[in-house]
C-alpha cells in the first residue's frame, strides 16, 4: 500500500510540474531563462548521529513565474553515533556515508526585486516539497522532504540560496521502524541559463 502511495504521489508531482509549464513555453517573447544548477553547502543533523558537513548539487527548472521543480543531490559522512561511542561501532566504510537524492515541487510565496547598483534583482521567499531516496547505513529508504528557502538573484544569472530541508524516512539501523527526521541548512549559489 505505501508503494502505491509513493507511485501516486510521484506521479501527481511530476503531472503538476509538466502540465504547468506548456502554458509558459507556448508564450511567445517570454524570457526563456528557465533553467539554474548549482552547488550547496551545509550542515546536516543526521538523527542519532549528530551534525556534519554535507556537499551537494541542484538543477532547478521554473515551470511558471510561481512554481518550479527542483532536483537535488547531496553527501555528508557521519560520525559515531551516542550508541556506538559506547557500545561499539554498528557500521563502517561506505556505510557511512549519507546520501541523498529527491525531486521537489517548489512554490515561490513572496517574490519581490530591488535595485542594487543601478541593476534590478529578484528575490523571493519559497516552500518546497517532494519525495526521494536516502542511502546510509546499508540501507535505502523512502523519504519524504519539507523544506523553505530564501533566494536572490544578482545579476539576473547569479542565485544566492539559504535553504532548510526536513528529510523523513523510516530506518531500522538502532531500533525497529523509527521515523527519523534529518534536518539541513545550506547555502547555495547557482548560475541561470
Amino acid at each position: 500500500m505505501e508503494t502505491r502511495f509513493q507511485h501516486l504521489l510521484l506521479g501527481g508531482i511530476l503531472t503538476v510540474a509538466l502540465g504547468s509549464s506548456s502554458a509558459g513555453v507556448a508564450a511567445s517573447g517570454m524570457d526563456r531563462e528557465f533553467i539554474d544548477a548549482g552547488v550547496f553547502a551545509g550542515l546536516i543533523n543526521i538523527q542519532d548521529f549528530g551534525s556534519e558537513w554535507a556537499l551537494g548539487a541542484n538543477l532547478t527548472f521554473k515551470a511558471t513565474e510561481d512554481f518550479f521543480l527542483q532536483f537535488n543531490f547531496l553527501q555528508a559522512e557521519a560520525g559515531l553515533s551516542s550508541f556506538e561511542k559506547s557500545q561499539g561501532r554498528l557500521f563502517s566504510g561506505s556505510d557511512r556515508n549519507f546520501q541523498h537524492y529527491d525531486l521537489l515541487v517548489g512554490y515561490n510565496l513572496f517574490q519581490s526585486e530591488f535595485i542594487a547598483l543601478g541593476a534590478p534583482n529578484l528575490s523571493s521567499l519559497y516552500v518546497v516539497g517532494g519525495v526521494g531516496d536516502t542511502g546510509f547505513g546499508g540501507e535505502q529508504s523512502f523519504t519524504y522532504t519539507l523544506g523553505t528557502g530564501y533566494q536572490v538573484a544578482f545579476a539576473r544569472n547569479y542565485i544566492v540560496r539559504l535553504d532548510y530541508r526536513d528529510y523523513v524516512y523510516t530506518t531500522n539501523l538502532i531500533t525497529e521502524d523509527k521515523t527519523v527526521h534529518n534536518g539541513l541548512i545550506s547555502l547555495g549559489f547557482s548560475y541561470l541559463f
